[in-house]
């Protein structure tokens, strides 16, 4: 027996795990990490109702989106709200790091320039030619 219509189910655990990897993924990709976290913490009594109301719209929009009646069930969960809340906040803590780590390279770089003058006077010094006059090296000696 075949049935005319097949009505998508509850997602499972693997499913749920790539819709939040995906979502997190596009947040990212825009840089509204930040934003999307306080957006989610703010709507998340919300989120049943919104998922509701994507069932609603399944049928019209189910048929542009292969995916929306999954994202429907996604939302109708709020610990999945929560569980994609966190994975946006390790992300955020993820660029954090990364944005320490190139100021701290941009620090050590703009370091290396000023004592790189000074090096090359020395080296200049050491291969028995005269360094020309900058402000590091005229003074008394």
């Amino acid at each position: 027996m075949t049935l005319l219509f097949n009505f998508p189910g509850p997602i499972d655990e693997k499913r749920r795990d790539e819709l939040i990897e995906a979502i997190a993924k596009r947040v990212e990709q825009f840089g509204m990490i930040v934003p999307a976290i306080f957006f989610l913490e703010m709507n998340k009594p919300l989120s049943y109702i919104a998922g509701q109301g994507m069932h609603f719209l399944a049928p019209i929009a189910g048929v542009f989106f292969n995916t929306f009646e999954d994202y429907a069930y996604f939302f109708d969960d709020r610990k999945n709200v929560e569980l994609l809340i966190q994975k946006l906040e390790s992300l955020a803590e993820k660029e954090e790091e990364r944005s320490r780590e190139l100021k701290a390279q941009r620090k050590a770089k703009r370091e290396a320039r000023k004592s790189g003058g000074a090096m090359m006077d020395e080296a200049m010094k050491m291969a028995g030619e005269n360094p020309p006059e900058t402000p590091d090296n005229v003074g008394p000696k």
